[in-house]
């Protein structure tokens, strides 16, 4: 199923316009879905998978829960179902939403099977069973044991009116059906495809380890059956603990995780197809060097970026969402201006050093002295994915600098704009673009029109695949080889410009191996979805959730720093910091930032508090959202998740 011009959305769309599908997909009440005049011809098939391909998340879209992990303990940016105080909403976009793709889905598969014709439709057919296998996994994650959809619903479904089926039952409709999916996509590859966004057998190989790695871990650290608290009895609450006959273990979850995985890593089925994108690393004007994690979430036409690379060269996405604004097909969300993927003080210390130690062994780190100190010898992700105070910035919104000029330096033209923070407010639990460390990635620096940024949305991208393999050899074995990291998290580390990971360089420093994979993998994936999942299915999240969110020191060891001292850069006689605004908001005393304490540094006395401890409750409940009450009062036999 190749969509020409890597703009499948759009030219699914076009297809469907011109059929009576259109009528059918526009319909809502499920009592008026007819498709007895469609399903004929393969093309009809092809035109009815496109459309299923163009309603995965997107930027802006209803189902898309946690892109960007605001919220997190990794954000400044507020989120208020992660602080654990909410209650359970009435209704929730991310139940509905996937619920209504679901019935598409499941109206191509019933249609298949009534085909008589001779085209092949295997490719269509194999694109449901992905896009079920999808929907349900989204459900899972957010909300453990759900109602499976696998017919298309009338007003006497199970599906309507039924109970939920319990997480062990949903991952095995999901297994189910990504084997059929890779059954009947096999032809569909990369390289048949043109690399043109649309979906491949690698993407559903590369789902599936995610899927497995997801529940494998989940299922280790939080237990099986009654073990696992957010199952409930099923009776009472939850989604029970019914598990299928063959049901795998937890080592088997991790060995497909691994098995799937190792289909991209060096020597793997598909690993030759795919590489770590570094088009913009070396340029003859320094701003430019080192900053091709920066441009790959910007990748759009040549003048995107200051090498002139585009679209075409980006072999690092597996699975994504397209995007063209020659052709009007805009992300349609206010990326550049939000700034989304704001970072906090945790977060800045856990990039390494370019020795591969972190910041409190590493002789190369420089400390917090001056405004940019801290980045200095540090990951190039940090240097890419977040503004140093005091530099200068090309963006595509006038607020915060001037459109991109590639010939020059950022800081030559004298009309730009300095990066500059504000400590001279403060407000609790909200949106502040000024008190935190103001995030650069998925932003645009060339002339774009509020809502038109149209760089790609990788939603599967090769390193989570690299960083899938190492996290399940080392849940599987206890431990990984030094050819294993070099071929998985070193090759990541290449782009970061930090040195390799090694078992010496563990034990020497008396790091912790799966502890250093869980650091890369962070890092790497930072503001894409992952942090919040990650935390629950590693058994941490009301932990690592429940400390304080903070963010510059304006004092460290003592010693008051540039930031609580000297004025805002492009503001002379303005104070960057007034003590009265954040007098009960200040660290006083050292705090752990991590149950990692060995390769984390403590945040120390003179750090600036932007979300108070007392407002950060999440709890083991939280693992799992709440069913929302209007689906509960629908139908009776809807069960809450514990504790809500």
């Amino acid at each position: 199923m190749k969509i020409k011009n890597n703009i499948l959305l759009l030219t699914s769309i076009a297809l469907l316009s011109t059929t009576s599908c259109a009528d059918w997909l526009d319909q809502e009440p499920l009592s008026n879905v007819s498709t007895g005049t469609y399903f004929r011809t393969a093309a009809e098939f092809e035109s009815a998978a496109n459309y299923l391909y163009s309603r995965v998340q997107g930027y802006n879209s209803k189902s898309s829960y946690d892109l960007w992990d605001n919220g997190t303990d990794l954000s400044y940016l507020y989120k208020s179902e992660l602080t654990g105080n909410d209650a359970a909403l009435a209704s929730d976009d991310t139940y509905k939403e996937p619920y209504k793709e679901l019935r598409h889905v499941n109206n191509l598969l019933e249609r298949a099977a009534e085909y008589t014709g001779t085209e092949s439709i295997d490719v269509s057919i194999g694109t449901a069973y992905f896009f079920r296998a999808w929907w349900h996994f989204n459900l899972l994650q957010r909300f453990g044991g759900i109602t499976l959809a696998l017919e298309a619903p009338n007003t006497n479904s199970e599906i309507v009116w039924g109970p939920r089926n319990s997480r062990y039952e949903v991952i095995a409709s999901i297994l189910s059906d990504l084997e059929e999916a890779q059954r009947l996509m096999a032809s569909e590859t990369k390289a048949a495809t043109g690399n043109d966004g649309s979906l491949t057998i690698e993407a559903v190989c590369a789902f599936k380890a995610r899927v497995c790695l997801f529940e494998g871990t989940w299922e280790k650290y939080n237990g099986r059956g009654s073990e696992d608290e957010t199952n409930g009895d099923g009776t009472s609450v939850g989604a029970g603990t019914a598990m299928p006959e063959g049901y795998p273990s937890v080592n088997e979850l991790l060995q497909m995780a691994q098995t799937e995985a190792a289909k991209f890593v060096s020597g793997g089925t598909y690993a030759g197809e795919y590489s770590i994108w570094m088009e913009c690393e070396e340029h003859e004007i320094d701003a430019y060097d080192r900053m091709s994690y920066y441009y790959l979430f910007a990748l759009e036409e040549a003048d995107s970026n200051p090498y002139g690379a585009t679209k075409a060269s980006n072999n690092e996405a597996i699975f994504r969402k397209c995007y063209d604004y020659s052709l009007q097909v805009y992300g349609s969300s206010n990326i550049t201006h939000s700034e989304p993927c704001g970072g906090s003080r945790k977060l800045m210390d856990m990039y390494l050093c370019t020795d591969g130690l972190p910041i409190h062994i590493s002789p190369l780190f420089q400390g917090y002295g001056t405004f940019d100190s801290e980045f200095q010898n540090r990951d190039a992700r940090m240097i890419a994915s977040f503004k140093q105070v005091g530099h200068y910035y090309w963006c595509a919104n006038a607020e915060y600098g001037l459109v991109a000029n590639y010939s020059i330096a950022p800081d030559e033209d004298p009309n730009n704009t300095v990066f500059s923070p504000s400590l001279a407010t403060y407000s609790a639990g909200q949106y502040n673009g000024q008190n935190g460390y103001a995030g650069r990635k998925f932003t645009q620096e060339r002339e774009r029109p509020t809502n038109q940024e149209s760089a790609d949305l990788m939603l599967i991208r090769y390193p989570e695949m690299l960083l899938v393999y190492a996290e399940a050899t080392i849940e599987l074995n206890g431990n990984i080889s030094d050819g294993d990291l070099n071929n998985t998290i070193n090759v990541i580390r290449q782009r970061a410009h930090i040195a390799n990971l090694t078992n010496s360089l563990v034990n020497t420093y008396g790091l912790d191996m799966k502890e250093e994979i869980r650091r890369e993998r962070t890092l790497e994936l930072w503001g894409e979805g992952f942090r919040r999942t990650d935390l629950c299915r590693w058994g941490i999240a009301e932990i690592e959730l429940s400390r304080p969110i903070c963010t510059y020191y304006v004092e460290y060891e003592g010693v008051p720093t540039a930031m609580g001292t000297e004025d805002r850069p492009g503001y002379p006689g303005e104070p960057m910091y007034v003590p009265s605004v954040w007098v009960n908001n200040i660290v006083t005393s050292d705090m752990p930032q991590s149950t990692y304490t060995a390769g984390m540094p403590p945040v120390k006395a003179g750090s600036l508090i932007i979300e108070a401890e007392n407002n950060r409750n999440f709890s083991k409940k939280n693992y799992l959202m709440a069913i929302p009450t209007n689906e509960i009062e629908l139908n009776g036999q809807l069960l809450q998740n514990p504790q809500w």
